[in-house]
Protein backbone atom coordinates (compact mmCIF):
# COMPACT_ATOMS: atom_id res chain seq x y z
CA UNK A 1 0.00 0.00 0.00
CA UNK A 2 2.91 2.30 0.77
CA UNK A 3 4.40 1.64 -2.69
CA UNK A 4 1.02 2.26 -4.29
CA UNK A 5 0.80 5.65 -2.54
CA UNK A 6 4.14 6.67 -4.05
CA UNK A 7 3.00 6.12 -7.62
CA UNK A 8 3.30 9.21 -9.82
CA UNK A 9 0.32 9.53 -12.11
CA UNK A 10 0.65 11.43 -15.36
CA UNK A 11 -1.32 12.08 -18.51
CA UNK A 12 -1.04 9.30 -21.09
CA UNK A 13 -0.63 6.50 -18.57
CA UNK A 14 -2.69 3.36 -19.10
CA UNK A 15 -3.82 1.58 -15.96
CA UNK A 16 -6.34 -1.03 -14.86
CA UNK A 17 -9.07 0.56 -12.77
CA UNK A 18 -11.95 -0.60 -10.61
CA UNK A 19 -15.40 1.00 -10.86
CA UNK A 20 -16.32 2.28 -7.38
CA UNK A 21 -19.37 4.37 -8.28
CA UNK A 22 -21.75 4.79 -11.21
CA UNK A 23 -23.59 8.02 -11.97
CA UNK A 24 -25.99 9.21 -14.66
CA UNK A 25 -23.39 9.85 -17.34
CA UNK A 26 -20.03 8.95 -15.80
CA UNK A 27 -18.17 6.47 -13.62
CA UNK A 28 -15.83 6.91 -10.69
CA UNK A 29 -12.87 4.62 -11.15
CA UNK A 30 -10.15 3.70 -8.65
CA UNK A 31 -6.84 3.42 -10.53
CA UNK A 32 -4.70 2.64 -7.45
CA UNK A 33 -2.45 4.76 -5.27
CA UNK A 34 -5.52 6.09 -3.45
CA UNK A 35 -6.41 7.85 -6.70
CA UNK A 36 -9.80 8.01 -8.32
CA UNK A 37 -10.74 9.49 -11.64
CA UNK A 38 -13.86 10.30 -13.58
CA UNK A 39 -14.72 8.31 -16.72
CA UNK A 40 -17.40 9.93 -18.88
CA UNK A 41 -19.65 7.61 -20.87
CA UNK A 42 -18.44 9.57 -23.93
CA UNK A 43 -14.98 8.13 -23.28
CA UNK A 44 -16.19 4.54 -23.55
CA UNK A 45 -15.54 2.64 -26.78
CA UNK A 46 -18.43 1.53 -28.97
CA UNK A 47 -17.85 -2.05 -27.87
CA UNK A 48 -18.95 -1.23 -24.31
CA UNK A 49 -22.58 -0.63 -23.32
CA UNK A 50 -22.69 1.80 -20.31
CA UNK A 51 -25.87 0.30 -18.85
CA UNK A 52 -24.16 -3.08 -18.55
CA UNK A 53 -21.32 -1.72 -16.39
CA UNK A 54 -21.59 -2.09 -12.63
CA UNK A 55 -19.62 -1.29 -9.49
CA UNK A 56 -16.80 -3.78 -9.08
CA UNK A 57 -16.09 -4.18 -12.81
CA UNK A 58 -12.52 -3.62 -14.03
CA UNK A 59 -11.62 -1.44 -16.98
CA UNK A 60 -8.38 -0.54 -18.69
CA UNK A 61 -8.25 3.26 -18.84
CA UNK A 62 -5.92 6.07 -19.84
CA UNK A 63 -5.34 9.26 -17.89
CA UNK A 64 -6.01 11.72 -20.65
CA UNK A 65 -6.23 14.92 -18.54
CA UNK A 66 -5.33 16.18 -15.06
CA UNK A 67 -6.76 19.60 -14.17
CA UNK A 68 -5.16 22.27 -11.97
CA UNK A 69 -6.84 20.84 -8.88
CA UNK A 70 -5.43 17.38 -9.58
CA UNK A 71 -8.70 15.84 -10.70
CA UNK A 72 -8.15 12.87 -13.00
CA UNK A 73 -10.17 12.46 -16.17
CA UNK A 74 -10.02 9.00 -17.69
CA UNK A 75 -10.73 7.44 -21.08
CA UNK A 76 -11.39 3.80 -21.81
CA UNK A 77 -11.63 4.30 -25.58
CA UNK A 78 -8.23 6.03 -25.74
CA UNK A 79 -6.65 3.23 -23.73
CA UNK A 80 -8.18 0.67 -26.05
CA UNK A 81 -7.05 2.61 -29.12
CA UNK A 82 -3.48 2.83 -27.81
CA UNK A 83 -3.40 -0.87 -27.00
CA UNK A 84 -4.92 -1.63 -30.41
CA UNK A 85 -2.35 0.58 -32.13
CA UNK A 86 0.42 -1.45 -30.52
CA UNK A 87 -1.26 -4.64 -31.76
CA UNK A 88 -1.64 -3.17 -35.26
CA UNK A 89 2.05 -2.29 -35.38
CA UNK A 90 2.97 -5.82 -34.23
CA UNK A 91 0.61 -7.37 -36.82
CA UNK A 92 2.19 -5.22 -39.55
CA UNK A 93 5.72 -6.16 -38.51
CA UNK A 94 4.85 -9.89 -38.28
CA UNK A 95 2.63 -9.92 -41.41
CA UNK A 96 -0.32 -11.23 -39.38
CA UNK A 97 -4.02 -11.30 -40.21
CA UNK A 98 -6.39 -9.10 -38.18
CA UNK A 99 -10.14 -9.65 -37.95
CA UNK A 100 -12.40 -6.60 -37.81
CA UNK A 101 -16.05 -5.64 -38.31
CA UNK A 102 -17.23 -3.17 -40.95
CA UNK A 103 -18.93 -0.24 -39.20
CA UNK A 104 -19.49 2.37 -41.89
CA UNK A 105 -19.32 3.06 -45.61
CA UNK A 106 -17.28 6.15 -46.52
CA UNK A 107 -15.99 7.68 -49.74
CA UNK A 108 -13.68 5.20 -51.44
CA UNK A 109 -14.21 2.27 -49.08
CA UNK A 110 -15.33 1.20 -45.60
CA UNK A 111 -14.34 1.79 -41.98
CA UNK A 112 -13.68 -1.14 -39.66
CA UNK A 113 -13.54 -1.42 -35.87
CA UNK A 114 -10.17 -2.72 -34.70
CA UNK A 115 -10.57 -1.25 -31.22
CA UNK A 116 -9.60 1.84 -33.17
CA UNK A 117 -10.80 2.96 -36.58
CA UNK A 118 -9.27 1.46 -39.71
CA UNK A 119 -9.88 2.15 -43.40
CA UNK A 120 -10.24 -0.49 -46.12
CA UNK A 121 -10.29 0.92 -49.71
CA UNK A 122 -12.99 -0.57 -51.94
CA UNK A 123 -10.31 -1.99 -54.24
CA UNK A 124 -8.80 -3.90 -51.30
CA UNK A 125 -11.96 -5.67 -50.10
CA UNK A 126 -12.12 -8.55 -52.58
CA UNK A 127 -10.30 -9.85 -55.63
CA UNK A 128 -13.30 -8.79 -57.74
CA UNK A 129 -15.04 -5.39 -57.56
CA UNK A 130 -17.64 -5.04 -54.82
CA UNK A 131 -21.04 -3.83 -56.00
CA UNK A 132 -22.92 -2.50 -52.97
CA UNK A 133 -20.61 -1.58 -50.08
CA UNK A 134 -23.58 -1.12 -47.74
CA UNK A 135 -24.05 -4.90 -47.73
CA UNK A 136 -20.72 -5.22 -45.90
CA UNK A 137 -21.77 -3.25 -42.80
CA UNK A 138 -21.70 -5.63 -39.82
CA UNK A 139 -19.66 -8.21 -41.72
CA UNK A 140 -16.29 -9.51 -40.50
CA UNK A 141 -13.22 -9.04 -42.69
CA UNK A 142 -9.82 -10.73 -42.46
CA UNK A 143 -7.24 -8.04 -43.04
CA UNK A 144 -3.56 -7.21 -43.33
CA UNK A 145 -2.05 -3.79 -42.65
CA UNK A 146 -0.75 -2.16 -45.84
CA UNK A 147 -0.07 1.39 -44.57
CA UNK A 148 0.45 3.12 -41.22
CA UNK A 149 0.49 6.82 -40.30
CA UNK A 150 2.26 6.89 -36.92
CA UNK A 151 1.69 10.59 -36.30
CA UNK A 152 -2.07 10.46 -36.87
CA UNK A 153 -2.58 6.87 -35.73
CA UNK A 154 -4.24 5.99 -39.01
CA UNK A 155 -4.20 2.55 -40.55
CA UNK A 156 -5.08 1.28 -44.04
CA UNK A 157 -5.88 -2.41 -44.44
CA UNK A 158 -6.53 -4.97 -47.16
CA UNK A 159 -8.58 -8.15 -47.28
CA UNK A 160 -7.74 -8.65 -50.97
CA UNK A 161 -4.09 -9.25 -50.01
CA UNK A 162 -5.15 -12.02 -47.60
CA UNK A 163 -7.36 -13.67 -50.25
CA UNK A 164 -4.66 -13.50 -52.93
CA UNK A 165 -2.03 -14.99 -50.62
CA UNK A 166 -4.39 -17.84 -49.72
CA UNK A 167 -5.18 -18.43 -53.39
CA UNK A 168 -1.48 -18.51 -54.32
CA UNK A 169 -0.83 -20.99 -51.51
CA UNK A 170 -3.63 -23.20 -52.86
CA UNK A 171 -2.21 -22.94 -56.37
CA UNK A 172 1.27 -23.96 -55.22
CA UNK A 173 -0.12 -26.89 -53.26
CA UNK A 174 -2.29 -28.01 -56.18
CA UNK A 175 0.49 -27.69 -58.77
CA UNK A 176 2.69 -29.85 -56.56
CA UNK A 177 0.19 -32.71 -56.80
CA UNK A 178 -0.90 -32.43 -60.45
CA UNK A 179 0.19 -35.11 -62.91
CA UNK A 180 -0.63 -35.75 -66.55
CA UNK A 181 -3.33 -38.39 -66.86
CA UNK A 182 -5.01 -37.62 -63.53
CA UNK A 183 -8.79 -37.38 -63.39
CA UNK A 184 -9.75 -34.33 -61.33
CA UNK A 185 -13.08 -32.88 -60.23
CA UNK A 186 -13.64 -29.21 -60.99
CA UNK A 187 -16.28 -26.52 -61.45
CA UNK A 188 -16.92 -24.68 -64.72
CA UNK A 189 -16.33 -20.99 -63.95
CA UNK A 190 -16.15 -19.32 -67.37
CA UNK A 191 -16.99 -19.94 -71.02
CA UNK A 192 -15.15 -18.49 -74.00
CA UNK A 193 -15.53 -18.98 -77.74
CA UNK A 194 -12.58 -21.38 -77.76
CA UNK A 195 -13.33 -23.41 -74.63
CA UNK A 196 -14.35 -23.64 -70.98
CA UNK A 197 -12.36 -22.71 -67.86
CA UNK A 198 -12.59 -25.08 -64.89
CA UNK A 199 -11.59 -24.29 -61.29
CA UNK A 200 -9.70 -27.28 -59.94
CA UNK A 201 -9.64 -25.88 -56.41
CA UNK A 202 -7.24 -22.96 -56.56
CA UNK A 203 -6.18 -22.85 -60.18
CA UNK A 204 -8.15 -22.64 -63.42
CA UNK A 205 -7.56 -25.06 -66.27
CA UNK A 206 -8.74 -24.74 -69.89
CA UNK A 207 -10.75 -27.32 -71.78
CA UNK A 208 -10.40 -26.45 -75.46
CA UNK A 209 -13.50 -27.00 -77.59
CA UNK A 210 -11.80 -29.96 -79.25
CA UNK A 211 -11.47 -31.62 -75.82
CA UNK A 212 -15.00 -30.94 -74.61
CA UNK A 213 -16.69 -33.63 -76.69
CA UNK A 214 -15.97 -36.35 -79.22
CA UNK A 215 -18.67 -34.73 -81.32
CA UNK A 216 -17.91 -31.51 -83.19
CA UNK A 217 -19.20 -28.41 -81.38
CA UNK A 218 -19.26 -24.71 -82.19
CA UNK A 219 -19.45 -23.35 -78.63
CA UNK A 220 -18.73 -24.85 -75.19
CA UNK A 221 -22.27 -24.00 -74.06
CA UNK A 222 -23.41 -26.98 -76.17
CA UNK A 223 -21.71 -29.26 -73.62
CA UNK A 224 -21.34 -27.42 -70.28
CA UNK A 225 -22.62 -24.40 -68.41
CA UNK A 226 -21.16 -22.23 -65.63
CA UNK A 227 -21.46 -23.99 -62.27
CA UNK A 228 -21.35 -27.53 -63.67
CA UNK A 229 -19.23 -29.99 -61.66
CA UNK A 230 -17.18 -32.04 -64.11
CA UNK A 231 -14.54 -34.77 -64.06
CA UNK A 232 -11.63 -33.85 -66.33
CA UNK A 233 -8.33 -35.39 -67.33
CA UNK A 234 -5.10 -33.42 -66.95
CA UNK A 235 -3.55 -33.31 -70.43
CA UNK A 236 -0.54 -31.12 -69.65
CA UNK A 237 0.48 -28.37 -67.27
CA UNK A 238 3.20 -25.74 -66.86
CA UNK A 239 4.08 -25.28 -63.15
CA UNK A 240 5.97 -22.03 -63.82
CA UNK A 241 3.23 -20.38 -65.86
CA UNK A 242 0.56 -22.11 -63.71
CA UNK A 243 -1.31 -23.16 -66.86
CA UNK A 244 -3.23 -26.42 -67.05
CA UNK A 245 -4.77 -28.01 -70.15
CA UNK A 246 -7.71 -30.32 -69.50
CA UNK A 247 -9.92 -32.76 -71.38
CA UNK A 248 -13.52 -33.56 -70.66
CA UNK A 249 -13.97 -36.06 -73.46
CA UNK A 250 -11.09 -38.24 -72.25
CA UNK A 251 -13.05 -38.84 -69.05
CA UNK A 252 -16.05 -39.98 -71.13
CA UNK A 253 -16.64 -43.26 -73.00
CA UNK A 254 -14.84 -43.39 -76.37
CA UNK A 255 -17.52 -43.56 -79.12
CA UNK A 256 -15.15 -45.44 -81.46
CA UNK A 257 -14.65 -48.20 -78.87
CA UNK A 258 -18.39 -48.31 -78.19
CA UNK A 259 -19.75 -48.19 -81.73
CA UNK A 260 -17.15 -48.62 -84.51
CA UNK A 261 -17.36 -52.44 -84.53
CA UNK A 262 -21.06 -52.12 -85.42
CA UNK A 263 -20.23 -50.31 -88.67
CA UNK A 264 -19.68 -52.33 -91.89
CA UNK A 265 -18.34 -51.44 -95.29
CA UNK A 266 -21.13 -50.79 -97.79
CA UNK A 267 -23.49 -49.52 -95.13
CA UNK A 268 -25.48 -46.39 -95.97
CA UNK A 269 -26.07 -43.77 -93.27
CA UNK A 270 -27.36 -40.27 -92.84
CA UNK A 271 -24.39 -38.15 -91.69
CA UNK A 272 -23.71 -34.50 -90.98
CA UNK A 273 -21.12 -32.43 -92.82
CA UNK A 274 -18.58 -30.89 -90.42
CA UNK A 275 -15.91 -29.60 -92.85
CA UNK A 276 -15.84 -28.70 -96.54
CA UNK A 277 -12.67 -28.46 -98.69
CA UNK A 278 -12.07 -28.71 -102.48
CA UNK A 279 -10.43 -32.14 -102.03
CA UNK A 280 -12.56 -33.81 -99.38
CA UNK A 281 -15.52 -33.56 -97.03
CA UNK A 282 -15.51 -34.57 -93.37
CA UNK A 283 -18.81 -36.00 -92.18
CA UNK A 284 -19.85 -37.16 -88.73
CA UNK A 285 -21.52 -40.55 -88.96
CA UNK A 286 -21.76 -41.06 -85.19
CA UNK A 287 -21.25 -38.30 -82.59
CA UNK A 288 -17.47 -38.33 -82.26
CA UNK A 289 -16.77 -40.63 -85.25
CA UNK A 290 -15.84 -39.01 -88.57
CA UNK A 291 -15.56 -40.28 -92.11
CA UNK A 292 -13.73 -38.67 -95.01
CA UNK A 293 -15.42 -38.36 -98.38
CA UNK A 294 -12.55 -37.89 -100.87
CA UNK A 295 -12.67 -35.92 -104.11
CA UNK A 296 -14.40 -38.03 -106.74
CA UNK A 297 -16.86 -39.44 -104.20
CA UNK A 298 -19.00 -36.30 -104.02
CA UNK A 299 -20.43 -33.98 -106.65
CA UNK A 300 -18.18 -30.86 -106.79
CA UNK A 301 -21.01 -28.86 -108.32
CA UNK A 302 -23.08 -29.23 -105.15
CA UNK A 303 -22.61 -26.55 -102.49
CA UNK A 304 -22.12 -28.46 -99.26
CA UNK A 305 -22.02 -26.63 -95.93
CA UNK A 306 -21.25 -27.58 -92.29
CA UNK A 307 -24.33 -28.89 -90.51
CA UNK A 308 -25.92 -30.19 -93.71
CA UNK A 309 -27.24 -33.75 -93.63
CA UNK A 310 -26.08 -36.06 -96.43
CA UNK A 311 -26.44 -39.74 -97.31
CA UNK A 312 -23.11 -41.57 -97.14
CA UNK A 313 -21.98 -45.04 -98.18
CA UNK A 314 -19.15 -46.43 -96.03
CA UNK A 315 -16.34 -47.56 -98.35
CA UNK A 316 -13.50 -48.57 -95.99
CA UNK A 317 -13.16 -48.93 -92.22
CA UNK A 318 -9.65 -49.21 -90.73
CA UNK A 319 -9.91 -50.03 -87.03
CA UNK A 320 -6.17 -49.74 -86.35
CA UNK A 321 -5.92 -46.18 -87.65
CA UNK A 322 -9.52 -45.26 -86.82
CA UNK A 323 -10.06 -44.00 -90.36
CA UNK A 324 -13.24 -44.33 -92.38
CA UNK A 325 -13.79 -43.31 -95.98
CA UNK A 326 -17.18 -42.79 -97.49
CA UNK A 327 -18.97 -41.83 -100.65
CA UNK A 328 -21.88 -39.57 -101.39
CA UNK A 329 -21.85 -40.46 -105.10
CA UNK A 330 -22.40 -44.14 -104.34
CA UNK A 331 -25.64 -43.43 -102.62
CA UNK A 332 -27.10 -42.60 -105.99
CA UNK A 333 -24.84 -44.72 -108.20
CA UNK A 334 -24.83 -48.11 -106.47
CA UNK A 335 -27.77 -50.34 -107.28
CA UNK A 336 -29.65 -52.28 -104.56
CA UNK A 337 -28.30 -55.51 -106.09
CA UNK A 338 -24.70 -54.40 -105.52
CA UNK A 339 -25.42 -53.74 -101.83
CA UNK A 340 -26.65 -57.30 -101.37
CA UNK A 341 -23.08 -58.59 -101.68
CA UNK A 342 -22.28 -56.72 -98.43
CA UNK A 343 -25.15 -58.39 -96.62
CA UNK A 344 -27.08 -55.16 -96.10
CA UNK A 345 -30.21 -53.83 -97.74
CA UNK A 346 -30.21 -50.85 -100.04
CA UNK A 347 -32.22 -48.51 -97.86
CA UNK A 348 -30.54 -45.46 -96.39
CA UNK A 349 -30.37 -45.86 -92.62
CA UNK A 350 -30.39 -43.42 -89.79
CA UNK A 351 -27.97 -43.49 -86.88
CA UNK A 352 -30.43 -45.57 -84.89
CA UNK A 353 -30.81 -47.98 -87.82
CA UNK A 354 -27.05 -48.51 -87.97
CA UNK A 355 -26.30 -48.95 -84.31
CA UNK A 356 -29.54 -49.59 -82.55
CA UNK A 357 -30.25 -47.29 -79.57
CA UNK A 358 -27.15 -45.13 -79.18
CA UNK A 359 -26.42 -43.81 -75.69
CA UNK A 360 -25.37 -40.20 -75.33
CA UNK A 361 -21.63 -39.64 -75.43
Amino acid sequence: MYEESLKVLDEGQVLTGLIVAKYQDELLVDIGGKSEGFLSFRELSLAIEPKELKVGDKLEVMIHRIDEEGTLFLSERRARALKTWEKVIAAHENDEVIEATVTQVVKGGVLVDLGMRGFVPASQIRRQPVGNLEELVGKHLRLKVIDLDHKRHRVVLSQRLVLEEELNAKKSELLGTLAVGQIREGVVVRLAEFGAFVDLGGIDGLIHNSELSYARIKHPSEVVKIGDVVNVEVMKFDPDAKKVSLSLKHALPDPWVEHADKLVEGQRLIAQVVKVTPNYLLVEIIPGVLAMVPKGEFDPSVQYSPGQEVEVTLLTINHSTRRITGSIQHVADVSPEEFEQYGVDGDVGSLADALGPVPEV
